[in-house]
């Protein structure tokens, strides 16, 4: 299913079937979104799907090491190694790098100048439920909150942290929101519409 057919579906979530993260650059474009801002950009692998649509974007990251980042991206030289691809990756396309932490970079955005956030940062409980609150601020009325890896670790883990999926169920049953998720694995994307 396509994802601009799934949103006619109503859940908490709806999984729209046989969609895929890939496909959000697309929807965003048929929903007439213009502009948009990935917190969390890595190498700017996904970004630049969003800029091959057409989408102005804004790629926000410290690409700084941090504890729950996973073995190889908790040590500061590979995230200015991820810094420089990035750099390059998207450096043919409208997009502007902010490299600031999500909170810092705040600032720079009026609440409600974004079609749309996808947020794909900082997975851990804290992290992901500041980066929802104030990010959706900056996101307009009718636009899409969205983000990556709808899943969770136990509270055990140290390598890798992921508490997303506790943190969406708990902000959009709080809300009232439907929500959707994409169906590829378990690190599935996951949005809605404001």
């Amino acid at each position: 299913m396509k994802i601009i057919d799934g949103i006619q579906e109503k859940g908490r979530p709806f999984q729209i079937p046989n969609s895929l993260r890939r496909g959000l650059p697309l929807f965003f474009k048929q929903m007439g979104y213009k502009v948009g801002a990935e917190v969390g950009v890595y190498r700017g692998g996904f970004c630049k799907a969003f800029c091959e649509e057409g989408l102005k974007m804004y790629a926000v990251d410290p690409w700084m090491g941090y504890e729950g980042s996973g073995r190889t991206e908790q040590k500061q030289e590979e995230q200015d190694k991820s810094y420089e691809i990035a750099k390059e990756t998207l450096a043919p396309y409208d997009c502007t790098i902010i490299r600031k932490t999500s909170m810092d970079a705040l600032e720079d955005f009026k609440d409600g100048s974004l079609d749309f956030v996808y947020l794909d940062g900082d997975h851990r409980f804290r992290q992901i439920a500041e980066d929802i609150v104030e990010w959706e601020k900056k996101v307009r009325k009718g636009g899409v909150v969205s983000g990556h890896d709808y899943w969770n670790t136990g509270p055990e883990a140290k390598n890798l942290m992921c508490q997303v999926g506790v943190i969406v169920d708990a902000y959009t049953k709080l809300y009232d929101l439907d929500f959707y998720i994409t169906s590829n694995n378990k690190a599935n994307s996951w949005f809605w519409i404001k």
